[in-house]
Formats: C-alpha cells, structure tokens, sequence
C-alpha cells in the first residue's frame, strides 16, 4: 500500500514540473434528514398523546479531483474521497458514525476525436480506509477497521464547451472493477477478513438510464 502512495506522489510531482495542463473537478455533499410524529398514542399511558422525534441523519462527502494533461492524448491525476456519516437519535448518547477517506489515482487516455467531442477511457486504483463507531446509552465502541483497494475501467465521452470548460459523461453501463477489501477485528489482532470481487459487463438496456450516466464538468487552466 505505500508503495502505491509513494508511486502516486511521484506521478503527481513528474506531472508538476512538466509543461502539463492542470484541470480540476470533483463534487461536494451534504444531507440532513429528520422530523418528528406528532400526537403518537403513548405505550406507557395509552390515553396520552405525546411527540415522538424521528430518527435523524446526518452526511457530508467531498471528492476534489485533480488532473494533469500530459499530451493531447494523455491524463493523469489523482482524487481524494472523503465521507462521514451520522445516524441515531436526537442526543450524542445513542448514535452510529462511520467515516471513510480514500485516494484514486488514476489515467486517462483519448482514443478519438472529433471536433469538440472526445472518447476517452479512465482507469483507476481506489484504495479505500474506513472507521466508525457506535454509541449506545453513553458507551461508546469502535467499529472494526477496514480497507480496500480495486482497479476499475470505464469509457467517458467528453465535449469541450471553451477552452477552459469540459462537459463530460461516464458511461457505467461498460466497465470492468475489481476490489480487495480487508477487515480486521478490534478485539482479535490475528483475525482478517478478506474479500474479492472481480465484475465486468456491458449492459446495451441502460443505455438512456439515469442511474447508469452520469455527467459533469472539468475545469482547464
């Protein structure tokens, strides 16, 4: 795993102190849900009424992606993930919180073009730690540990509004992943779950669906 590190942080020093043309992207989230259920009949007093407050959620992810042209032709770059999720009751007394951070190095290269359109194909490698803990009347307790790397291939389809602005489309209905994940006990140092999961499809059915295309936008100094 630092061995990959190590090798991203090269690449991204190699790509700075060329004549490489830097883009950025990414995205940014945040969710709040919760509420309340109004004159709920008591289950210790059925002839009272009472309020009872919902269960509430909280989550906030950022993805910045950076990226350096190195051709015409050629891309890489590299994208942090960051996710932290709540999820419990109205008081920090009983509640569930996990957090996520990765990094996604990555490459990119364009196999045609046309005038203001491109077909590129991006390959990455996420490597994904995780962390949480759940509170549960004032205890607290860690959740066991766990990380992940994989590889994926997927197609993208590009369209160069300016200059400094790309309007791109990831077509998910063709791709190809695997993923390595390791989980470990807290209470065990010798156990470790290991898992791998290799898919590859092209699905011709989800070609207008939603869920299957998603499209963005880069940023070119």
């Amino acid at each position: 795993m630092k061995k990959v590190l190590v090798s991203v942080v090269a690449m991204v020093a190699f790509a700075m102190t060329s004549n490489a043309q830097l883009w950025f992207g990414g995205s940014i989230s945040a969710s709040h849900t919760g509420g309340v259920e109004k004159n709920v009949v008591d289950p210790m007093d059925p002839s009272k009424k009472t309020d009872v407050d919902d269960p509430k959620s909280n989550s906030f992810s950022i993805a910045p992606k950076v990226g350096f042209g190195l051709s015409e032709k050629l891309s890489v770059g590299a994208e942090l993930n960051f996710n932290t999720s709540t999820f419990g009751k109205t008081d920090k007394d009983n509640l569930t919180k996990t957090n996520s951070f990765g990094i996604t190095p990555f490459v990119r290269y364009t196999f045609v073009e046309f005038d203001k359109f491109g077909v590129l194909a991006e390959a990455g490698l996420p490597i994904i730690f995780n962390s949480g803990k759940t509170v549960v009347a004032g205890t607290s307790t860690k959740d066991d540990p766990s990380h992940s790397f994989g590889l994926y291939v997927e197609p993208v389809l590009q369209y160069n509004v300016s200059d400094n602005f790309a309007l791109e489309c990831g077509l998910n209905f063709m791709s190809m992943n695997f993923t390595h994940s390791v989980a470990k006990d807290n209470d065990d140092d010798d156990y470790k779950g290991v898992d791998n999961r290799f898919r590859i499809g092209a699905n011709t059915a989800n070609l207008v669906n939603v869920g299957a295309i998603t499209i963005g936008f880069i940023y070119k100094l």
